[in-house]
């Protein structure tokens, strides 16, 4: 999957250093894309379209994906039919909703597959749904629109996890203590129009909660090769923010490269859990649908 990557120019290496070294603030975080394995991409490109408003771009003139308000969702096609991403720290992908019942009913009227089925939850619903290579997405009424949502993460220690994006990404939970849901310790990150939900697997011997994946056992499994391969947030200037990272210890994947089929320059890192996570060199939207850096 990797084999498209070639080494970042000097140029932007060198600039990177110049940055970091003389104490150039790091420009903010915006949420990029989620990346997807996919066997079909036209089918894929097709259901999102349909069942969820996703619309069709040709990113940065090189490859089909999908547009979801302010960011992408990215496709990598793959021979084999990829595991589920159950199982990984990165539980679903969400858009939110308005009306519950009527919405599940027209999915599945037009054939969607029903991974969950309509469920009450407070005064609203959520419903998860079979992608077309069975990555699971959520529909949560509470946020009465039809835009994209949310990422949802499932943490070890919930603590290390916010850790982790704050030291690495700058961001913070929305909440000072984080509440249990269900019996769940949970908080949210929020960045740009998405939000980042991160539950805290129960105890040793405590209970879970029926929703809770069944898959995800005491070792998490790493995200690449699932069909929800990983996210990607993006900075105007990833040379400072890679060489934070490098000299923080934080585990870098791929160094930074530009990637012949999106034509995008980026970086990957391990995050918690088994978390991959791309960091992107990008202009923000609405900037960065057109414009190349």
């Amino acid at each position: 999957m990797r084999a498209v990557l070639l080494l970042v120019s000097s140029v932007l290496a060198a600039a990177g250093v110049c940055a970091a070294e003389s104490g150039t603030a790091i420009a903010g975080v915006h949420f990029h894309h989620v990346h997807l394995n996919v066997t079909d991409p036209q089918a894929s490109i097709a259901f999102y379209q349909k069942f969820f408003g996703a619309n069709t771009v040709r990113y940065r003139g090189l490859s089909d994906g999908l547009f979801t308000e302010k960011s992408f969702i990215l496709l990598t096609r793959v021979t084999a039919p990829p595991p589920t991403n159950l199982g990984t720290s990165l539980w679903h992908i969400g858009w939110a909703g308005v009306d519950g019942g009527s919405e599940f009913a027209w999915r599945t009227r037009e054939g969607i597959r029903v991974q969950t089925p309509i469920t009450p939850f407070g005064a609203n619903y959520y419903m998860y749904f079979w992608g077309p290579d069975r990555e699971v997405i959520e529909v949560w009424t509470g946020g009465k629109n039809h835009r994209f949502d949310h990422v949802h993460l499932l943490a070890s220690n919930l603590g290390a996890t916010l850790r982790w994006f704050k030291e690495n990404l700058g961001l913070v939970p929305r909440t000072p203590t984080a509440p249990a849901v269900s019996g769940v310790v949970t908080n949210y990150l929020q960045v740009d129009n998405v939000s980042v939900s991160i539950m805290e697997r129960p105890p040793a011997g405590a209970p879970r909660p029926g929703w809770w994946p069944a898959e995800v056992g005491e070792s998490i499994a790493p995200t690449e090769g699932t069909a929800i391969d990983h996210i990607a947030f993006s900075f105007d200037d990833i040379g400072p923010v890679y060489l934070r990272m490098r000299r923080a210890g934080t585990l870098i994947v791929h160094a930074p490269a530009t990637n012949r089929e999106y034509g995008l320059t980026s970086f990957f890192v391990r995050g918690p859990d088994g978390l991959l996570v791309e960091i992107v060199q990008e202009a923000p939207i609405p900037e960065g649908i057109w414009r190349r850096r």
